[in-house]
């Protein structure tokens, strides 16, 4: 396919009117608006908790109850990215009305909430765009990881798509096809030379794979790929014209998780990637992240470690890390209980992933200790950052009773360092930090001052 070809297909009615629908089915943001906060509706004050609005909009979401139909469609657009939805209160002609929107193409992606667990009350929600059944008495926990699982592409982790493609006129089409309908793609023309580079320094959420390509072909490159164990849940789509199916059935046995035959329409392209990196973000999700914090896992944070320490000494970069620790935790567990614990270190890592940036790496080592990567970056600019997000906490606890304080120490990457040397440095750091008065950053040596 020329470059022109895929220049006219996108500005094609047709085609812009398709990548329209596909967004729609699939109960996304149809005009994402970054300005703007991402809004939550919910229907009717039953399904909205006042607790659960608390955590939604120290999340950052705005809040908006809705009484009608109506009041839907006039909101959904205001980027709306979810509608809370409680069974339990609605009557028969509310659900109707709402399942007709469902398939009008009209409607939210649902949070569905009811005490009836049967197949047919989870039709019905189904039937309704449900992407999230939850049942009574409601996890409000696990209702805002839903609703941020929909929404992280917008605001902090935007879908990755990675293309191998030898025809650099067909990977462009793929590409464009994909940015349109608000991915990010990167073309590898030369895998030989450019995959593994790129594999080092970035982790797809899913990579469309040419089957035939010289010197190399797509069935042989899955198997490299599923080597590296930060990609095994990476879902891979094969591309290609190869109509055999046993040709088909033994690349699928290498790691491929569907075949595409060419020529890709777009909105098959685009429901073959959708979905699956919805289902793989949320398998990566499981395996990585912490599940009451929703930064990453200790396993994780640590492998990410290694991984930005062995860039900095390949590249000479700069990294700063932090190891974190609440002050005199156990007296809050001990006098208000452990569900309030649970709420300070949220409250902890929200403020952390709120107050540092996009780039930075957050994760917790376990307990009330935390570990913070912050990549390109001085010492002094590390510094200044930890001490926004402690006056921070000081100025908004998660109530007053609550109020806490941390300590910890932060560490310069050096030549040579391994990620077991800065973690321990800056762990003695931090009981350093401890021993002088707690609520405080113990920095090592200013080392990067040219």
């Amino acid at each position: 396919m020329s470059n022109s070809m895929a220049n006219s297909e996108r500005s094609n009615p047709g085609i812009r009117r398709l990548l329209g629908e596909v967004a729609l089915i699939n109960r996304s943001i149809a005009d994402y608006k970054p300005h703007l906060p991402l809004t939550v509706l919910a229907f009717g004050p039953q399904s909205l908790t006042p607790a659960l609005q608390r955590r939604l909009k120290a999340e950052g979401f705005d809040v908006k109850v809705i009484e009608s139909i109506s009041h839907l469609l006039v909101h959904k657009d205001n980027n709306g990215c979810a509608l809370l939805v409680h069974l339990d209160h609605m009557n028969d002609k509310q659900r109707h009305r709402m399942q007709q929107l469902a398939a009008e193409e009209g409607q939210l992606p649902v949070i569905a909430i009811s005490s009836d667990t049967s197949l047919q009350e989870r039709l019905v929600a189904i039937r309704m765009g449900a992407v999230a059944f939850n049942t009574t008495p409601v996890n409000d926990a696990q209702v805002v990881a839903d609703i941020k699982a929909l929404t992280e592409r917008y605001q902090r982790d935007p879908y990755q798509i990675l293309i191998i493609e030898d025809q650099t006129s067909v990977a462009g089409f793929y590409a464009a096809t994909l940015e349109d309908a608000g991915f990010q793609a990167t073309v590898i023309s030369q895998p030989l030379i450019e995959l593994m580079p790129y594999l080092h320094n970035h982790t797809p959420d899913l990579i469309l794979l040419d089957l035939y390509m010289p010197a190399i072909n797509g069935q042989e490159l899955a198997g490299v790929i599923r080597q590296q164990e930060n990609l095994i849940s990476v879902p891979i789509v094969f591309l290609s014209n190869e109509m055999s199916p046993e040709v088909q059935m033994k690349a699928m046995c290498t790691g491929g998780d569907v075949f595409l035959s060419k020529p890709v329409r777009p909105a098959d392209l685009l429901f073959a990637v959708e979905s699956r990196v919805r289902r793989g973000r949320a398998v990566r999700n499981l395996v990585t992240c912490d599940p009451l914090t929703s930064v990453l896992n200790r396993r994780e944070v640590l492998r990410r470690l290694n991984e930005e320490v062995a860039r900095c000494q390949r590249y000479g970069s700069r990294l700063c890390i932090a190891v974190l620790d609440l002050d005199r935790f156990k007296q809050i567990n001990d006098r208000f209980g452990h569900s309030s614990g649970d709420r300070v270190i949220k409250h902890f890592a929200i403020s952390l992933v709120n107050g540092l940036r996009d780039g930075d790496i957050v994760g917790r080592l376990g307990g009330e200790e935390f570990l913070v990567l912050m990549p390109e970056t001085r010492t002094a600019i590390a510094n200044t950052a930890m001490q926004r997000v402690a006056e921070e906490i000081r100025q908004s606890p998660p109530e007053s009773q609550l109020a806490y304080t941390f300590s910890g120490g932060l560490v310069q990457c050096l030549p040579g360092n391994r990620g077991d040397d800065l973690l321990e440095q800056a762990d003695a750091l931090m009981y350093r930090a401890k021993s002088e008065g707690r609520d405080r950053i113990v920095c090592s040596g200013d080392h990067d001052s040219a």
